[in-house]
């Protein structure tokens, strides 16, 4: 199968639509180019100029890279349009083979915006221990546990999409051009709402963390590799309301109006976003000699090794994504209930109190009473709560402080 050999008659177009996309000799449009041979043409070289933009920025950053966390996901973020030029390109060169090409495009989309939402919990805190911690302090741990779930279920959406396509392909039920029930893509294509619940729990998350990243400019970010997800969504749907009065001529066919077409403009706005991308994921604010940064440098230099290798191994290191995929369960925990717990014994009587295990952490304890404790301190004074002990200062020993719920003395 070579690059300028156009697919129509491959076996993996549907047979319920043979009328449209059987093989129709073409004449050429351009010396001794064909249609297709133009749209390969064109997209190939689209593709080479994305490559070396996108290569030029992803190497500014890997020789820069003095905030790791931070610019691995600004690595990974800024690939995604050479992958997308990739996939186009491919996809009007192997025409007959789209379909399984262009699934690779919703897997990358996964990762991508995975890799945001880790962007953005770096720009709220550095050190994960004080990032939970703010979150806390702040009332943002709902927002961020509900973006762990909507973030981290979009690359094991795609990822199934990918692998259901391509089987239901393969074996002919797919059907690309049908909206039928009984063929497959309708139940497999529409993934708007894995992404829409992604993007809603980004954005709430935002909402609640904008005080603290807003001056690094977050949304700019989303905006900019999001708006490639809607240029070609749009573009798709557009085409598929004009599939049914697209014929195939002498000069083009079924596949090169239907697959080749809008592909080969992905390919040429790919150029525009890759310039684009120079400046929404500039690597200036990494430079060390940027004493105006909004950046927080002092991590001993640049850590990206010879050449920046070491940070494109990082950069293409999925461990964080996965750990985040694996702590969806852990997200979907509900929270620890509000139960009595034995708080004082005297020795004489015992007093209870109801304490919710996360509001109440590194408070006092609030009694039903002042009464006094039986050597003239008030049990409020007498007891302080710290994470899941009660206890008193060494001045009063008349009863025994307790950990709740355990079992377990001092």
């Amino acid at each position: 199968m070579g690059l300028f050999e156009n697919n129509d008659n491959s076996n993996s177009t549907t047979k319920h639509h043979t009328d449209k996309s059987q093989f129709v000799a073409q004449i050429p449009v351009i010396g001794s180019f064909s249609f297709h041979d133009v749209c390969v043409i064109i997209s190939g070289a689209s593709m080479a100029i994305v490559c070396l933009v996108t290569f030029y920025l992803i190497m500014r950053h890997a020789t820069h890279y003095s905030l790791p966390k931070e610019q691995k996901q600004v690595i990974r973020i800024v690939f995604m349009v050479p992958v997308f030029s990739l996939v186009t390109f491919l996809s009007i060169a192997f025409n007959g083979s789209a379909i399984y090409i262009k699934s690779i495009e919703a897997v990358y989309e996964g990762i991508a915006f995975s890799s945001f939402f880790l962007l953005l919990c770096e720009f709220v805190r550095e050190n994960e221990e004080d990032r939970l911690a703010f979150l806390a302090t702040s009332g943002a741990t709902k927002q961020h546990k509900f973006a762990c779930i909507g973030v981290f279920q979009l690359p094991i959406a795609m990822l199934l999409q990918l692998i259901v396509t391509d089987i239901t392909q393969a074996v002919g039920v797919y059907c690309e051009e049908s909206n039928k029930l009984y063929f497959a893509k309708i139940w497999v294509c529409d993934h708007s709402q894995c992404t829409s619940l992604a993007i809603l729990s980004v954005l709430k998350f935002y909402k609640v963390t904008k005080d603290v990243t807003k001056p690094r400019k977050p949304l700019s970010k989303l905006l900019a590799f999001k708006a490639i997800i809607g240029l070609s969504f749009l573009q798709n749907l557009v085409f598929s309301f004009l599939q049914s009065s697209m014929k195939p001529t002498d000069h083009y066919t079924y596949n090169d109006l239907t697959i080749g077409l809008p592909n080969l403009l992905l390919s040429v706005e790919m150029i525009v976003f890759a310039l684009a991308f120079l400046y929404v994921f500039r690597a200036h604010e990494y430079y060390s000699n940027k004493v105006s940064s909004v950046v927080p440098l002092g991590h001993g230099g640049y850590q990206g090794g010879f050449l920046g290798i070491k940070a494109i191994i990082q950069a293409f290191s999925l461990i964080d994504i996965i750990k985040g995929i694996a702590s969806i369960p852990k997200s979907t925990k509900p929270k620890p209930s509000t139960r009595p717990i034995k708080a004082w014994d005297t020795g004489s009587s015992t007093e209870y109190v109801s304490l919710d295990m996360q509001q109440n952490y590194g408070q006092a304890p609030e009694y039903p009473h002042d009464a006094a404790h039986p050597q003239g301190m008030p049990y409020q004074q007498g007891a302080l709560y710290q994470q899941d002990n009660v206890q008193l200062p060494d001045a009063y020993h008349a009863g025994t402080p307790l950990i709740q719920d355990t079992g377990y003395h001092h």
